[in-house]
């Protein structure tokens, strides 16, 4: 880490971080938020789809369909969905997250759809998300020519650079916050001090609940976002600190989800399940008490130590 100096506040800026696995941090956000996602880039296909059939991830299938070159990473999804209505029972959604720029993105894109159509001959949703720091890296179509054999692939497209901070937090749907997290990185580069600021005004959103009622869906994101926005050790130390009110006040919202606690909040989120654990054997001594068992017996079924049930008789 390097601190600069300057006249109000000092700087600081990170120096080469560590690898981030942000291929499977995208494929995790997208899967655990995958109604959402669907409804925040795709309305109208959101509407056509049977959500009460459980979407099925064709990850492993597709992966042998189309393995990746060695050295190569790729961040793609592909999900079987249902369809409410009509003779094509069900669909596939294709999914690509890029991260930075590849000449010969369109020309995958067309060779991910024409083998998936030839495996499941299905409906295609092609989407590619660009997440690269690059505002005019958007490829959107594959053309091919050869003296008069002609081929022209359009897939939809997102530029995660392009968006607009202000509308992405106004908005009802939970996946914005993905898309505010991959702004902020984008926005933030190697400056620490300006994504610390980030991630603290998305985990304080996302533990006061503001428009996402889900828990999973929170957990999920609160996961992606901490690993998405690292900060230095000393700024995650100073983080929990800052934010351990917010999660005190807001505690009845957050711990049931079965998503694994984020790394900065999991101190915090322990302390307070362990001090809840304390205050229900507190209840149930205390009800013992009042139904006449002794201090030992209270102390031998409950755990709680002999001077916390003398203490609890003397107040009750």
């Amino acid at each position: 880490m390097i601190v600069l100096e300057q006249s109000s506040a000092p700087l600081i800026l990170e120096e080469t971080p560590r690898y981030l696995d942000h291929d499977g941090l995208w494929k995790n956000v997208i899967t655990e938020l995958f109604k959402p996602f669907v409804r925040f880039f795709a309305p109208n296909l959101y509407q056509m789809i049977d959500w009460s059939v459980k979407a099925d991830s064709l990850e492993q299938e597709f992966h042998r369909v189309f393995p990746e070159k060695k050295g190569k990473r790729y961040t793609d999804k592909l999900m079987k969905v249902h369809q409410k209505n009509g003779q094509e029972r069900w669909m596939l959604i294709h999914i690509e997250v890029q991260g930075y720029e590849d000449k010969d993105f369109a020309e995958r894109m067309f060779q991910y759809f024409y083998r998936i159509f030839d495996k499941y001959n299905r409906k295609i949703y092609a989407m590619a998300i660009f997440a690269d720091d690059n505002e005019y890296f958007q490829p959107a179509q594959y053309t091919y020519q050869f003296y008069g054999t002609e081929l022209n692939y359009t897939y939809n497209t997102y530029k995660i650079a392009q968006q607009d901070e202000e509308t992405l937090l106004q908005s009802d749907n939970p996946f914005a916050y993905a898309i505010l997290a991959g702004l902020y990185m984008i926005k933030s580069k190697n400056n620490a001090s300006k994504r610390y600021q980030f991630k603290r005004r998305l985990f304080e959103l996302l533990i006061r609940g503001q428009r996402v009622d889900n828990r999973e869906y929170s957990g999920a994101l609160l996961y992606f976002i901490d690993y998405l926005l690292e900060v230095p050790k000393e700024m995650a130390e100073k983080l929990q600190k800052e934010v351990k009110p917010i999660v005190q006040e807001e505690e009845s919202h957050m711990f049931t989800t079965k998503y694994p606690d984020p790394p900065t909040l999991k101190p915090i989120f322990d302390e307070i399940r362990e001090e809840g654990k304390v205050k229900a054997k507190k209840e149930v001594a205390l009800n013992m008490l009042r139904k006449g068992y002794a201090v030992e017996t209270v102390v031998e079924l409950t755990g709680l130590t002999k001077e916390e049930v003398t203490a609890l008789k003397s107040e009750w």
